[in-house]
């Protein structure tokens, strides 16, 4: 909420506390600004110098050199950003464009696949999303998957062109959406022309299906590598790290498929926090907090909402034949909220950094003309 300097705010010490860690603003740097803003109240530029340049994490280098109490503020922010109805109606309507988007892509992802690996090896990849996703979506996903895959190889390429234009340009409309919720965590404008705005959804959309083709070609290749390796090598290790090969070896394997599918999740969110939102790219270190936090959340939320459709959740017997599609949209709902959860608290740290107002519901904000004026007196863009 806006406050004028009439207000309590620019009143005095009964004004609300500055937030903990905030630096005081010296006696030269308040004259300062007020012989070059003259007219403004003492009380309202020191608080507009506390929620600005003077709290605690501005001019921080990176995510590690943020101050305690800048981190707390941080999460405060993010807290309340996400806790918006707003953030809830951005997710709500990625989750339905991603499902109305779902076959579409996996059917761009089966034809790409197919054009330089075996199609017969793509369902067995298809056990690490078992705990991932409730039953009932993941036997829809699996019997869509298993209808492509046994369709003959020529049914896939000769109509490849049109097909795959017509299926990518379908599976963008979860892209656009999750553009424009980016721009929302981000609290950026879109700018962006119509055409170029479709060009980046339709190419991150491409290599979202690209880096999946890849990931699922390296978890098939991955058995091979480490059972035929060490042998076209010539590598044989002695008594007793032979039998710790023999026996390591399953384990490695049954490991590789989730770490390239959580390598590839991280990339893809990575790609997403950088590139997407319509603003100058932010540097890796504001990026990777946001990136590992969504992953990892991603991992426990996805286990959890299975677990819970699994035990108690019953979208079968409320929504019928419909209860798989209901059990994959909201899945892609919490997938969404997460990804969204990432984004606020990158744009929080590099917001802190720069010294900018923390977007905190509750907390009385300066008068923005005031504000602006002392960030100006401050040399501040």
């Amino acid at each position: 909420m806006l406050m004028s300097p009439d207000s309590e705010l620019t009143h005095g010490a009964s004004g609300p506390e500055k937030p903990e860690g905030a630096a005081d603003l010296s006696r030269d740097e308040l004259e300062k600004i007020q012989n070059a803003l003259p007219d403004l109240d003492e009380e309202a530029v020191r608080r507009a110098h506390e929620l600005s340049l003077g709290a605690p994490g501005t001019g921080a280098n990176s995510p590690l050199s943020m101050p305690r109490a800048g981190w707390k503020l941080v999460l405060k922010q993010v807290v309340s950003e996400v806790g918006s109805s707003q953030t809830s109606l951005s997710a709500a309507g990625c989750a339905f464009y991603a499902t109305l988007s779902l076959f579409p892509a996996i059917s761009t992802l089966i034809s790409v696949y197919g054009l330089a690996f075996d199609l017969q090896t793509v369902e067995p990849q298809l056990e690490v999303l078992r705990h991932l996703l409730p039953n009932a979506a993941y036997e829809l996903i699996g019997g869509r998957i298993h209808t492509l895959v046994a369709q003959p190889h020529s049914s896939l390429t000769i109509g490849l062109i049109f097909s795959l234009t017509v299926a990518l340009w379908s599976a963008s409309a979860s892209t656009k959406s999750v553009l424009s919720a980016l721009n929302m965590a981000y609290n950026a404008t879109e700018s962006r022309s119509f055409l170029r705005f479709q060009a980046m959804a339709l190419s991150m959309t491409l290599m979202a299906v690209v880096g999946a083709c890849l990931t699922l070609a390296l978890m098939v290749a991955a058995p091979a590598l480490v059972d035929y390796l060490p042998k076209y090598l010539g590598f044989q290790p002695p008594p007793p790290f032979d039998l710790l090969v023999s026996y390591g070896a399953p384990v490695v394997v049954r490991l590789v498929a989730p770490v390239l599918m959580l390598l590839f999740v991280f990339m893809a969110v990575s790609l997403l926090y950088r590139f997407a939102p319509c603003r100058t790219p932010a540097q890796w270190r504001w990026i990777l907090p946001g990136s590992v936090v969504a992953t990892m959340l991603w991992v426990i939320t996805s286990l959890g909402f299975s677990w819970y459709v699994g035990h108690f959740a019953s979208y079968g017997a409320t929504y019928g034949p419909l209860g798989a599609v209901a059990a994959i949209m909201m899945w892609f709902f919490v997938s969404t909220y997460v990804v969204l959860f990432g984004a606020e608290l990158n744009a929080g740290l590099e917001e802190r950094a720069k010294g900018e107002q923390p977007r905190i519901t509750g907390l009385p904000q300066p008068d923005p003309i005031v504000a602006a004026a002392v960030s100006r007196a401050e040399g501040t863009p």
